[in-house]
């Protein structure tokens, strides 16, 4: 059950409504996660901008939600990692990557590296290495998409992190179980 506040679509007025009404016409609807994050216009429209930028960015969907994946297994975010094999699918992961990702045992592909990375930079405390730096552009990514896998993680840990808090009720399909 959730814990904050929920602003339903019928609810919403001002700026939230206009957040809404973008998410239903490029989604179909309002993910319970934004009804919850709703509570603030200020955080919703931040949460949602930092999203739509990155998609102007380097880093390809499935990359995106490889980082979102990797972010949301360390943070144990039962509702991340349901949006994000479900949104990971739809940029072209199948079941089978989602769930490497997860594991962090990927391989030795490009996308390996970059998870590798996520989850060296992860946790806070954390020194990169110079290796795993030279390892992520070793396998082909510039400093600008090394800055967008940071800019992902950021978003991603806000979203966990309101998830923790809120407890938000999954209205994705679970994710499988390692």
């Amino acid at each position: 059950m959730p814990r904050l506040n929920v602003v339903t679509p019928s609810q919403a007025s001002g700026r939230t409504r206009e957040l809404y009404d973008g998410l239903t016409k490029a989604i179909g609807g309002v993910p319970n996660i934004y009804q919850g994050i709703g509570n603030s216009a200020a955080a919703l429209g931040a949460a949602l901008g930092i999203g739509e930028a990155l998609k102007h960015g380097q880093l390809t969907a499935a990359e995106t939600e490889a980082v979102k994946l990797a972010v949301s297994q360390a943070y144990g975010c039962n509702y991340c990692l349901a949006a994000h094999t479900l949104l990971g699918k739809k940029a072209g992961l199948t079941d089978e990557q989602a769930i490497d990702i997860r594991r962090g045992t990927y391989g030795l592909s490009k996308l390996a590296a970059l998870v590798s990375f996520v989850n060296a930079v992860l946790h806070p405390g954390a020194r990169l290495p110079d290796g795993e730096l030279q390892a992520v552009r070793a396998a082909g990514y510039n400093d600008a998409q090394i800055t967008e896998a940071l800019m992902v993680i950021a978003q991603t840990v806000f979203t966990n992190l309101f998830n923790r808090v809120h407890q938000t009720p999954l209205d994705f399909p679970a994710a499988p179980s390692l």
